[in-house]
């Protein structure tokens, strides 16, 4: 079963595991997909009791939950909020009592250290994540820690936590990629963000690895390196303009009335940037991604098709 499967992520994902023989998928999603997959897509909110009824009957062996992705520039901040943990709560809660299920695998984010002035240069999974204002932060942690309850109480399942740093891609369409593809890029003026990233496709092989392998735990997964924001912008040869505090939210805001709708959580990322460390996702988990964060940008920006041409 895939939550979140009306996403890019999600719908790409379940076009490569239906490639995989033997392999049934059930795509769970109350938004229209992104990518049109060959499996029924099933009209589903898992913060409603009808899910719940649905994930018992169907019983699935594994589940990967995708639904933490941030949806607040679609569904608003108060239902994304509902959709994240009360669906969280309400899924972990079926889970329970799945007697079928063998393996989790949760795409968490990056965005659950938060980002800000005092966190260390580099965050490892061990990293206490500091206090923070964005909500998006906060749903990211309070779903992990409904997970790890979970798994205190069904000790023989598999559970795999994907800390995934921001996807950018050429096809994705998240607020991160669109931001950067902006022809002229409100900037904060006075800070140079570092960022961390990997490539959508990276991205779902991450998942799929996790399918695939018994590794359970908490992974940082992220491209190789780490590119200041003026450098990202440079590669795509992007006109930055610096604004004040004030003037960059109005930016942002009077872009989402284009249609380029960025969430709050992306104003503080902008602003302090934030890099994990990948050491656990190589030694632990046993994979890397194919591209390295350099590469990811170009590809982003429809420069490169292919590692070896970088």
């Amino acid at each position: 079963m895939v939550t979140g499967a009306a996403t890019w992520t999600g719908g790409r994902l379940i076009q490569r595991l239906e490639s995989l023989p033997e392999v049934e998928v059930i795509a769970v999603d109350e938004l229209p997909p992104t990518i049109e997959v060959n499996s029924p897509m099933h009209d589903l909110a898992i913060d409603e009791l009808d899910f719940a009824h649905f994930f018992l009957d169907t019983q699935p062996h594994v589940l990967i939950h995708l639904q933490a992705v941030d949806r607040a520039a679609i569904l608003g901040r108060e239902k994304s909020h509902s959709r994240v943990v009360m669906g969280a709560r309400g899924l972990f809660g079926a889970l329970q009592r799945c007697t079928g299920i063998e393996k989790v695998v949760m795409k968490s984010d990056s965005a659950f250290y938060g980002s800000g002035p005092r966190q260390p240069s580099i965050l490892n999974e061990a990293t206490a994540p500091k206090r923070t204002t964005s909500a998006r932060s906060r749903s990211i942690r309070d779903v992990e820690g409904l997970l790890a309850e979970v798994a205190l109480d069904v000790p023989d399942v598999t559970f795999t936590t994907l800390r995934l740093a921001p996807i950018i891609g050429a096809e994705i369409g998240n607020p991160i990629s669109r931001y950067i593809r902006l022809p002229v890029v409100p900037t904060l003026l006075g800070y140079d963000p570092r960022m961390q990233v990997i490539h959508e496709e990276d991205a779902v092989s991450a998942l799929l690895h996790a399918v695939a392998t018994h590794v359970p735990g908490t992974f940082n997964i992220a491209a190789d390196g780490q590119l200041y924001l003026s450098r990202v912008l440079r590669l795509g040869r992007r006109l930055p303009q610096p604004l004040l505090g004030p003037q960059h939210r109005a930016a942002l805001r009077g872009l989402g009335t284009l249609g380029n709708r960025f969430p709050g959580s992306l104003e503080h990322y902008l602003r302090y940037g934030r890099v994990m460390d990948t050491t656990l996702m190589k030694d632990s988990f046993g994979w890397k991604p194919e591209l390295t964060a350099r590469q990811a940008v170009l590809t982003s920006y429809g420069r490169v098709t292919a590692p070896g041409t970088v």
